[in-house]
């Protein structure tokens, strides 16, 4: 048995990722009967991971359910997202009927094939020989989008392109992937199109065109898009991730809502039971967020990447539901849990303070808030985790405090109207309010102002001054993206305008760094780094 390049697959290193005994020995005595000898077996995730991360696989048979730890979805999106696996290796599901629709809808990064219980050895040799041999078929294209080097990966997709042949839809789909890591987002879209012109049923190509369209500010084309792919495809979850996105954008909190009741119905994963569970507290539905943070602590109970951030909103859902004493409980657990993160502990703390005092425990209450702020180290907390501990402060009495940290994530802010609607809704029935309210505003005023003094400069061709203005903006607001990102486009200017560019380069390099921390994905940013690399090579 071998693929078209020649490979034996009897050659194969594979790894096996099954927690059932009886179920990994019938897979080996199978690979084995294959002519298959190189075979690492493990049980859970944890332990696959540190298998890739030790040495290089050519086929990895995952089971989708791996018992109480993380399931097989969580291990994929971790092994692709740290570039573990190889990317020539054919992933493979082991899975049972009752859960293919999961499958099938979670997650962004899909398997390349499924295999289902019971199978033979003539199923299991057919799909990992066409798999392999497709693989191999693609190694230049799958090698250089692996390694991040956009501008080969379009040469090579174009060679595939020329051919004409069975994998030029693959081809398609890289370029444009590629181009619209490298901003180009009409040649984007035109890629997309040219994939459509081939198989207009393409949801990838459709999902791809309403991100090209979003990244050219016209949301609402993209919208129509996207709302066209939904009603053919109802089941495609990323485009629902997309229209959530977009809702949000806009501030309709209702749609936003909505949308994400639907997301978690249809792919239940932790991240948008997480999404679900932050839109209904916005919404002030305590029930739903309660019933959705609930489900996500489950699922990441055992996931690979842990975070704290889904236990501290469920206590505070808790408390907002008001079972006060499992608000108090869960915080602590939680602070527990991550002892080692600074962030975690204060947190903790915070809520617990919060749940007791509404439990009429007060002095308990003050004592866990002064700890809380002696660890919190608020300026480098998430807008989410400042309004958290923005919420404890008020209910405990340190008003300065709540208003400060609700004052600070509007600044940076601005320009989310949904976030901006949670931090008044912090503040909502304390004595504060009305201040906050006016703040707030003024705050949003005063940014915007300076943002205009900064268009107006730029337009004026001062950019020395538009310099200024941004730099006198950025202290105001330090983590506010519209004050980042034109800040950063005026250094990139004056980059081939202005004779320091040295100093202005290696300003503009430390914003796109920040930026690109913070937004990893924005095509702001993307457009931006883009610009940045031209100006470099000039």
């Amino acid at each position: 048995m071998a693929t078209p390049v020649g490979k034996s697959i009897t050659s194969f290193r594979v790894l096996m990722v099954e927690d059932q005994q009886q179920m990994r020995q019938i897979i080996r005595e199978s690979l084995y009967r294959l002519g298959i000898r190189q075979v690492v077996m493990t049980a859970f995730a944890d332990e696959a991971l540190k298998a890739m991360r030790e040495g290089s696989f050519d086929l990895v048979l995952c089971d989708y359910n791996l018992g109480e730890g993380a399931d097989g979805q969580q291990l994929l999106e971790t092994a692709r997202g740290q570039r573990c696996v190889n990317p020539l290796a054919p992933w493979i599901y082991i899975t049972a009927n009752s859960l293919r629709a999961d499958v099938l809808a979670a997650g962004d990064y899909q398997p390349d094939g499924y295999i289902l219980k019971p199978f033979t050895d003539q199923l299991l040799a057919r799909q990992i020989e066409t798999l392999a041999a497709r693989k191999q078929l693609l190694a230049p294209l799958l090698m250089a989008a692996d390694a991040r080097d956009w501008a080969e990966t379009i040469r090579v997709a174009d060679e595939f392109i020329q051919r004409a042949d069975g994998m030029r839809g693959e081809a398609f789909k890289h370029k444009a992937a590629a181009l619209m890591k490298l901003a180009r987002f009409e040649d984007a879209r035109d890629c997309y199109e040219q994939a459509l012109s081939l198989n207009s049923e393409l949801a990838w190509a459709q999902l791809g065109q309403a991100q090209a369209l979003r990244a050219q500010g016209r949301g609402a084309q993209a919208e129509a898009v996207l709302q066209r792919l939904v009603e053919s495809q109802p089941d495609y979850a990323a485009a629902f991730d997309m229209l959530l996105a977009l809702a949000e954008e806009r501030g309709d909190a209702a749609a936003a809502l909505q949308l994400a009741q639907t997301l978690a119905d249809l792919a239940p994963n932790a991240p948008r039971k997480i999404k679900l569970g932050e839109l209904a507290q916005a919404n002030g539905d305590a029930a739903l967020a309660v019933r959705a943070l609930e489900s996500a602590v489950t699922k990441n109970r055992h996931a690979l990447q842990r975070s704290h951030h889904e236990g501290m909103l469920l206590a505070q859902a808790l408390i907002d539901k008001g079972e006060f004493g499992r608000g108090v409980q869960v915080a602590q657990e939680q602070g527990k849990q991550f002892g080692d993160l600074p962030e975690a502990r204060a947190l903790g703390q915070a809520l617990q303070a919060q749940g007791l005092q509404q439990l009429g425990q007060t002095e308990k209450a003050a004592e866990l808030m002064a700890l809380a702020q002696q660890g919190a180290g608020m300026a480098e907390l998430p807008d989410a985790h400042k309004l958290l501990l923005a919420r404890s402060a008020l209910a405990t009495g340190h008003l300065e405090l709540g208003q400060e940290l609700i004052l600070a994530v509007a600044r940076n802010n601005s320009d989310q109207p949904m976030m901006l609607a949670a931090a008044l809704r912090s503040a909502k029935g304390t004595p504060v309010e009305a201040s906050c309210i006016e703040r707030v505003e003024q705050e949003g005023r005063d940014v915007s102002d300076a943002l205009q003094q900064l268009q107006r400069a730029k337009r004026g061709g001062d950019l020395a001054q538009a310099i200024v203005v941004g730099e006198a903006a950025l202290e105001r607001a330090p983590l506010n993206f519209s004050v980042q990102i034109e800040l950063c486009t005026l250094y990139l200017i004056a980059l081939s305008r202005l004779g320091q560019t040295e100093q202005h380069g290696a300003r503009a390099r430390e914003l796109l760094d920040q930026l690109s921390a913070r937004h990893p994905n924005h095509d702001r940013v993307a457009a931006a780094r883009k610009f940045f690399l031209e100006r470099v090579k000039a």
